[in-house]
């Protein structure tokens, strides 16, 4: 029989990730009155629930004082040794305050067959040196969560995507050269530009009351101040190529041929254009359009343009084409930070992707709340960006056969 102990902690992925790799037959968290209170440790019973994994919740242990944290370690290792004799036990070292770490790695050297730490920042586990010396090589992590296991451990429930949609997939698969060319042309100024025209056209031809899952378009028909020429008459070629309007080439008339082709002319191709490229680097799980309730305010409903999930770490991606408002681009930063590092946690990353050149205040602002501006002079290179996300930041040695 397989055993993991883990200590609660704000950092439940920590404790996740070696059980979903490993895969033991019963976990005991040892938890905390302040854990308890704050359910943290539901959160991790919650994941290991669907996937199978008893779980037995330990709580009241101290979280100071070396003796008392002593004292209940010997007393969980000997109920643990008669319940289950020869058993293969394994503590995971990584949660906790640092003595009750300690206390638990000192009481467990003499039944747990190892003991481990989640190097979640190296994306490897750490294989502490057993009661005689010997070093182990540390393990490389392995992908075992999905955008909902992740969310659900960050205490959010995931309420589905637009992504999960076949009809969506075949719609966005059918304008993908368009968003495409979108993306990769969009540091020009000419580009630029026009999509600034393009998004109030298509807003015009939506009107106010228009919603995403509105098929209703009350002025289809649109009109640009002049002609579209040059990189703007490509563009729109492009488009009505690929049926999401209706152009001649000389002529200001634009016609929108659905609502769905306006919401993407509106701002939509850089959420596809960002999915698109997570999907193109073999991200683990990369979804769009994602909507998601916290488990503390379970009537309100946030949504996220794309979310990317690879080697347990989230990257948090938001899309804007407007431009940016004195006074709107601080409050924009802030509600990106607020909501992404809640959902991403301490080790991933949020991502603002800007169509538009961002004001010096938002630079600023996102610098203070460790958010990555990818502008429109970066947006074309996007793909080699999240390439470079999803390299570990240090290569892990081989794992250790012990």
């Amino acid at each position: 029989m397989k055993i993991h102990v883990a200590i609660v902690s704000e950092q439940t992925l920590a404790n996740l990730i070696p059980i979903l790799m490993e895969r033991p037959d019963k976990v005991y968290l040892v938890c905390s009155d302040e854990m308890r209170q704050r359910g943290l440790d539901g959160r991790i019973k919650n994941v290991l629930a669907k996937e199978a994994i008893g779980v037995d919740t330990k709580c009241g242990v101290p979280s100071a004082g070396l003796q008392s944290i002593y004292h209940y370690a010997r007393s969980l290792a000997a109920e643990i040794g008669r319940d289950h004799p020869g058993a293969d036990i394994v503590l995971n070292a990584t949660g906790g305050t640092k003595l009750m770490s300690l206390g638990f790695v000192e009481v467990f050297r003499a039944s747990a067959q190892r003991i481990l730490y989640t190097d979640t920042s190296h994306r490897r586990i750490e294989i502490l040196p057993d009661g005689a010396g010997t070093a182990f090589a540390p393990i490389q992590m392995r992908d075992v969560l999905d955008i909902p296991g992740y969310l659900a451990a960050q205490g959010f429930h995931y309420q589905g995507a637009r992504s999960d949609q076949a009809a969506w997939r075949a719609r966005v698969a059918s304008r993908q050269g368009v968003c495409h060319y979108l993306g990769s042309q969009v540091g020009m100024s000419e580009i630029q530009r026009f999509i600034g025209t393009l998004n109030w056209l298509a807003k015009e031809a939506l009107g106010e009351q228009s919603r995403e899952n509105d098929d209703a378009l009350p002025q289809p028909k649109q009109y640009f101040p002049d002609p579209p020429r040059g990189e703007r008459a490509t563009a729109m070629t492009r488009m009505a190529g690929a049926g999401l309007v209706g152009w001649s080439k000389g002529d200001r008339q634009i016609r929108f041929t659905s609502a769905d082709a306006a919401r993407f002319l509106c701002g939509g191709w850089l959420e596809e254009y960002a999915w698109q490229a997570a999907q193109q680097e073999s991200a683990w799980d990369a979804r769009c359009s994602i909507t998601v309730t916290a488990e503390d305010a379970p009537d309100t409903r946030n949504e996220f343009d794309v979310l990317a999930c690879h080697s347990n770490e989230m990257l948090v991606l938001e899309c804007k084409t407007l431009r940016y408002q004195e006074g709107n681009d601080s409050k924009t930063a802030y509600k990106i930070d607020s909501l992404g590092q809640q959902l991403r946690g301490l080790f991933g990353e949020t991502w603002l992707l800007s169509a538009r050149p961002p004001t010096d205040a938002l630079l600023q602002r996102a610098r203070l709340a460790r958010i990555r501006i990818i502008g429109p002079a970066e947006l074309p290179q996007l793909r080699s960006a999240i390439r470079q996300w999803m390299k570990p930041s240090l290569d892990p040695e081989p794992a250790s056969s012990t």
